[in-house]
């Protein structure tokens, strides 16, 4: 459906045209016909548009208010119909999105593979750092999006997901451990091995330290670092027993190089959250690619 009429459309052609049978030509009309579309057009104004005479036609003063009126309203929709065929055509994405490192090695090939069938051509610029380092970056406006545990509260991020993780016990296979009947590990019998702990600046630190200590057992650290990529390879070197969750050490329990083991009557969980941060480029492209990262969060599994 045309914007404008083709009445109007007809005029416009008229006025740059020395003669109606001209235009009518031009417009693959025949003269009465056109003359009818001007009539139509003249009655519709309530006024004289043109006059015509033994050297051609000529606009009246409303003709041209009109012409020059009409010419610019059908330039300003020709460009906003090349706009919107523009934005059908550009079905691109750049998501600048903050993660904690244990989720690039499994969560972001996965991430990126759905979204490229979802948008296209996809430019990721990951920030990959603690909760409080893309945080940090998610207040300087640098970011999209983070996914991080147990997010803290500020007016810049705005969390749309949230699911809980049960913290486990990871170990090495060839580890000697004492597991319960159904599997799991009591923390009494993991504190009797080294630790791999995560640094305490980051997010689950607090809550494992009370539960460690409602043990009464003094255990020994065998590495503390900020990196779970760092925890991970220590752990695969069999130097001890860590407290993680499935997102972090998932994938290498599913390669067969460590064990995942729950904690025996334990409710210790992590909170991981998808947030927005107020200011994000995606524009409509939000609510898609919550969903995808939603998806792949649930793929990934607990």
């Amino acid at each position: 459906m045309a914007a404008f009429s083709k009445e109007l459309r007809s005029f416009v052609v008229v006025s740059q045209s020395s003669s109606i049978r001209a235009a009518a030509d031009a417009l693959n009309l025949s003269a009465p016909a056109l003359s009818r579309q001007l009539k139509m057009l003249e009655n519709s104004y309530g006024t004289r548009l043109l006059v015509r005479s033994a050297t051609g036609i000529a606009l009246t003063s409303q003709g041209e208010a009109l012409r020059n009126e009409a010419v610019r309203w059908l330039a300003e929709d020709a460009t906003f119909l090349r706009k919107l065929q523009q934005a059908e055509q550009d079905t691109g994405l750049r998501l600048r999105l903050g993660v904690m490192g244990a989720l690039v090695a499994d969560f972001i090939p996965r991430l990126s593979a759905r979204l490229e069938t979802e948008f296209g051509e996809v430019e990721l610029e990951l920030a990959v750092g603690t909760t409080n380092e893309i945080v940090k970056r998610a207040e300087d406006l640098e970011l999209d999006m983070i996914i991080a545990f147990n997010t803290p509260r500020i007016a810049r991020l705005v969390v749309v997901h949230r699911r809980e993780y049960h913290v486990g016990a990871v170990h090495a296979p060839g580890l000697p451990v004492s597991a319960e009947d159904d599997g799991t590990l009591s923390m009494s019998e993991a504190l009797q091995h080294p630790l791999c702990l995560l640094s305490a600046d980051l997010s689950g630190h607090t809550q494992l330290l009370a539960e460690m200590l409602s043990v009464r057992v003094n255990p020994r650290v065998a590495i503390s670092s900020n990196s779970v990529s760092a925890l991970l390879d220590a752990l695969k070197a069999g130097r001890g027993i860590s407290f993680l969750t499935w997102p972090d050490a998932g994938h290498e329990v599913e390669a067969g190089r460590l064990i995942f083991r729950p904690l025996h009557k334990s409710r210790l969980t992590e909170s991981l959250e998808i947030s927005l941060c107020r200011g994000n480029t995606l524009g409509t492209a939000t609510g898609k690619v919550v969903e995808q990262i939603s998806e792949v969060l649930e793929e990934i599994g607990d």
